[in-house]
């Protein structure tokens, strides 16, 4: 039996409940996708397409590509601060992981590596400030050519997610909606535990505590199928698990000449990808339609009641009704 950690809830740690999204961590979790893409199939098509990108190539980015793909257990803690909000940008997250103490870099790169610390980074553990502002210059760059063009769509399906887990711990209550999450998290409700179930060897401890810290849920493509939980201090406790709807995330959408007959081929187009709920964005960039054009759609699409928007943030995000889902059959 795999062991567990088990994490210890309250009523408070609860009410601090909240959901976020990290590009940062979206950057991360794909390079290490890019540099171990055995089990990744699901990403095959953006594999295929960023195999040869330059981070992996270019021994001048050694440093960021060292820094970051890293050894399999685990990452520095400093380059995947806990965002704390839907809304969070890349730039944000990049620039708070240069700003990161010059101690806290040399003892966290000292914890994941001992005394095997690469040579491209043995310059970092001399001059952390300087050495981490080149490496996020890099990876701004490899955001740039790898993640950036695709970030609308992915955006969307992690908003989607949130949208999907806030409305479940509504309805269902927070031990149906951690248990839908993956199988490696359950929640006792009577004891105020969370078991989440530990395969990877870096992680230490069998029992932590929030501390009235909250806790953030953080839904990611480049996760899959893993979760990840950081529980230390400075930074809010957060556990990372895999987006709902990450099989549809590199597909076309399907073809249905039926409903393109009676609905029109562009809002057929529309109501026929939103198996999860989606944003006007989003929609556009699945569609390669003009987001203007697809507000129109999704407003006549709303008023024949085919499909309902849902306010999450600033975000609006559109689902299939149940009227919607029959006319699919």
């Amino acid at each position: 039996m795999a062991p567990t950690i088990t994490l210890a809830i309250d009523t408070t740690d609860l009410s601090l409940l909240r959901w976020a999204i990290s590009p940062a961590w979206e950057l991360l979790a794909s390079i290490r996708t890019l540099t171990r893409p055995s089990g990744h199939a699901i990403h095959m098509p953006w594999l295929a397409e960023h195999r040869d990108d330059a981070l992996l190539t270019d021994r001048r980015m050694a440093p960021a590509r060292d820094l970051t793909a890293g050894p399999p257990s685990h990452l520095p803690g400093f380059l995947a601060p806990t965002p704390l909000s839907p809304l969070t940008a890349i730039d944000d997250e990049l620039d708070e992981v240069r700003r990161t103490p010059a101690d806290v870099v040399r003892r966290e790169l000292r914890e994941v590596f001992g005394d095997q610390v690469p040579v491209g980074l043995a310059p970092m553990l001399r001059a952390p400030r300087r050495e981490l502002g080149f490496a996020m210059e890099h990876l701004r760059g490899y955001w740039d050519r790898a993640l950036a063009p695709t970030w609308p769509r992915l955006r969307g399906l992690l908003e989607s997610d949130i949208h999907y887990r806030a409305r479940m711990l509504t309805e269902r209550g927070p031990a149906a909606m951690f248990a839908d999450i993956h199988p490696d998290l359950s929640l006792d409700a009577g004891s105020g535990e969370l078991h989440i179930t530990i395969r990877s060897i870096g992680q230490h401890g069998r029992r932590r505590t929030l501390d009235g810290r909250g806790l953030v849920l953080v839904p990611s493509a480049f996760a899959w199928p893993s979760l990840y939980l950081k529980t230390v201090e400075p930074w809010v406790p957060v556990i990372r698990y895999p987006v709902r709807g990450i099989g549809t995330l590199w597909s076309a959408p399907s073809d249905n000449a039926d409903l393109a007959a009676a609905l029109g081929e562009t809002r057929a187009r529309i109501i026929t990808l939103l198996d999860s709920p989606a944003t006007t964005l989003e929609i556009a960039s699945r569609t390669g339609l003009a987001a203007g054009g697809v507000s129109t759609q999704l407003h006549k699409l709303a008023r024949a009641g085919l499909v309902a928007p849902h306010r999450t943030g600033r975000s609006v995000l559109y689902a299939r009704t149940a009227r919607g889902d029959a006319l699919l059959g």
